[in-house]
């Protein structure tokens, strides 16, 4: 069940518009847009409660003594986090089994604090594109389009670039609670998991972990603070991106380019490895999508793509989705994509890179020549 949408879940959307359609024709369209205060998307805003522990007789109690010989109740530092959804027909469905220090966000005050910080520094300019409940009531997210002044920007001719403002959070101590900047809007769980990447890639996301003093930090003006750094520095990325579609690289430049990336500094040596990733990387420079081969632009777009979707997190055949998921947003995968966007942004890092990598390369080829 890739979508995650189970029978106590919800995701809502308009019922017309570019936001219409989406979860795999699981949503459910409300009439016009979603309210700006959720009054026609109720279901996504079910109580969460949190409940202590009582051992029944066939666990003796006697197993639990101190040192002292006192009886205490091993399951008293724990609780059990619950989902009340007896406002929507059902009942109340266990989520998790914290510590009793953890704190729960409620879904509707995440949802608050996301629409208020968006009218304090958009105005008028968002809609809210999404809303909902996955696996089981266990995760809540949301995602805003944004208009106007900061809704996004297009690099030459084709690509176009959108920004949405996005939150993520669980109930069952999987993810923290997440507010996004991202190009991605969320239409099903695979792109829950490419948000996070895209917005960590660029240091647009915020986590707030539920500690037991996290209550603080879900609240509009939290969320404003970070929403205004971000479109500022959103700003900055689009100037990033323009030169770097301006920028002009060649195929060998890139192989250098990409060698360098790759390569060890601790050693003077470009393992069999790296090698074989440089010329899966020079194929989609050359002809990945959107890509053409002639600029720093394209190096970058190649790095993303190997990274994200290609066999830089995985081979299909041989990798679940979700460990190759996890690379590209977390892992090694996610690495990568970073150093190779720092690299291609700052000049002193650039030159250093290329110089290290056409010799690595030229050498490697040497070796590889020699061998045969």
């Amino acid at each position: 069940m890739a979508h995650h949408i189970t029978d106590l879940d919800t995701v809502y959307c308009p019922e017309s518009g570019q936001f219409a359609g989406t979860w795999h024709g699981l949503q459910t369209n409300v009439s016009g847009r979603i309210a700006l205060d959720g009054s026609n998307i109720g279901k996504v805003f079910c109580p969460v409660v949190e409940s202590g522990f009582k051992l029944e007789n066939d666990f003796p109690l006697d197993a639990a003594k101190d040192k002292d010989g006192e009886v205490e109740n091993p399951m008293d530092q724990w609780k059990m986090i619950l989902a009340d959804l007896r406002g929507n027909g059902r009942g109340v469905v266990p989520l998790h089994v914290p510590k009793k220090d953890y704190v729960i966000h409620q879904n509707h005050d995440l949802f608050d604090s996301m629409v208020k910080a968006a009218k304090e520094v958009l105005g008028e300019g968002f809609e809210i594109a999404t809303v909902g409940t996955l696996g089981g009531y266990a995760h809540f997210f949301m995602s805003i389009a944004i208009k106007g002044e900061f809704e996004g920007w297009t690099v030459g001719e084709k690509d176009a670039w959108k920004s949405f403002f996005n939150l993520v959070s669980s109930h069952n101590g999987q993810v923290s609670s997440q507010t996004l900047l991202s190009v991605i809007r969320i239409v099903c769980m695979n792109t829950v998991q490419a948000s996070i990447s895209d917005a960590s890639e660029t240091g647009q996301n915020a986590k707030i972990k539920h500690t037991s003093n996290s209550a603080a930090l879900v609240t509009p003006k939290v969320f404003e603070a970070n929403l205004r750094l971000w479109v500022t520095e959103r700003a900055k990325m689009k100037a990033t991106l323009e030169t770097l579609k301006g920028e002009k690289m060649t195929l060998d430049g890139f192989r250098a380019f990409a060698a360098g990336v790759h390569s060890n500094n601790s050693s003077d040596l470009l393992t069999t490895h790296s090698f074989n990733r440089v010329q899966l990387l020079a194929e989609l420079f050359t002809r990945g999508k959107g890509n053409s081969g002639e600029t720093k632009y394209d190096a970058l777009n190649a790095f993303t793509e190997f990274y994200t979707s290609g066999n830089g997190v995985g081979n299909p055949a041989n990798v679940k989705t979700n460990k190759r998921l996890a690379s590209a947003s977390f892992g090694q995968g996610n690495t990568w994509k970073q150093t190779a966007l720092a690299t291609l942004a700052d000049e002193t890092a650039f030159n250093r890179a290329m110089a290290r990598g056409e010799t690595l390369y030229s050498d490697k080829l040497k070796e590889l020549a020699a061998a045969n």
